[in-house]
């Protein structure tokens, strides 16, 4: 036996790599699945929770592969106490394609024309909605998390609106190999610098004690009443309860949210949330293409494969 354990289940097509490449692998419904702290040496994990706890308990385990890129289910801190290399998967492009749709469709302000032409509402320039879409060519951009998702929304900024970008990431490397050597943009030394300064706000990080709630009413009251704030990353990266405020009061003028702190989002748990006419929502879809999901499982695969062979992990996050 490898010691490879996956913990949740995966796409078809994705599983079957999977099988070819662990053919011994212990998945749900193995009489051993349950003995993973006892038996694993390495994990597949996508929505199950990892504590510190399961961590410390493991005997053999050396390497975790989260099926995606966040991996706030599982305990980071405890994975570098005691040594386990913890590897994620990013899924950029499709992720980066929901934030400039989501931005589009905030700028021109579209869910609320479809609502009005659906109630047969007369569509000319006093519809409200027709006064507050805006222009995107030009703009200035704030990317906030320079990873694998964030430089290739950035990329997409630039190519689809000529946008003039701004990053901020304290920890994104400056050296003479790193990526956005190739994306003109200008770094920022903090949120509180860059958050007056963008037209379109675009969370990138994943979710960690450092960085909960860092985007709260404080922040939200320095930007621009014309601004739009976009949330592909974790839910509880934004005060969500400062935002909703923040666009009833017309602090900002939109937000394009995909990631929430229930999840999934429901009505019973939103209640008029989702009637704001400057929300644009969609149920954390980042990586819902089943594409995206055979490709995500291909690679996290290719990565167990490689750290067991004893090759410097990729995307390596603990």
């Amino acid at each position: 036996m490898s010691g490879v354990f996956a913990l949740d289940t995966f796409d078809p097509v994705g599983s079957e790599y999977l099988r070819e490449l662990f053919p011994d692998i212990i998945e749900q419904g193995h009489p051993d699945h349950s003995s993973w702290r006892d038996l694993a040496v390495g994990l597949f994990v996508a929505k199950s929770r990892i504590t510190a706890e399961d961590i410390h308990e493991s005997k053999r385990l050396k390497y975790i592969v989260r099926h995606g890129t966040g991996y706030d289910n599982i305990d980071a801190q405890a994975c570098k106490q005691k040594g386990i290399i913890l590897c994620n998967v990013p899924g950029a492009m499709n992720v980066a394609e929901v934030t400039l749709a989501l931005t589009g469709a905030c700028a021109k302000n579209l869910v609320e024309l479809a609502r009005q032409m659906r109630r047969g509402d007369k569509l000319n320039k006093r519809v409200k909605s027709l006064y507050s879409a805006a222009l995107l060519t030009g703009k200035v951009f704030g990317i906030v998390g320079g990873g694998a998702i964030g430089q290739l929304a950035a990329q997409k900024f630039v190519g689809a609106f000529d946008g003039k970008i701004l990053l901020y990431d304290p920890y994104v490397s400056v050296d003479s190999s790193s990526l956005w050597n190739s994306i003109p943009h200008t770094r920022v030394e903090s949120l509180e610098e860059l958050v007056p300064l963008v037209d379109v706000l675009s969370l990138h990080v994943p979710l960690l004690p450092t960085t909960r709630n860092m985007i709260n009413m404080s922040l939200l009251k320095t930007m621009k009443p014309t601004s739009i704030l976009i949330n592909c990353a974790r839910g509880g990266v934004v005060n969500e309860e400062d935002l909703w405020r923040a666009l009833r009061e017309g602090i900002i003028a939109s937000a394009g949210v995909d990631a929430w702190v229930s999840e999934p989002p429901t009505k019973a748990v939103y209640g008029d949330v989702f009637d704001l006419e400057n929300v644009v929502m969609s149920p954390h879809i980042g990586g819902s293409p089943a594409e995206v999901q055979t490709a995500t499982c291909i690679g996290m695969c290719d990565r167990m494969r490689e750290m067991i062979d004893g090759k410097i992990p990729r995307d390596r996050v603990a």
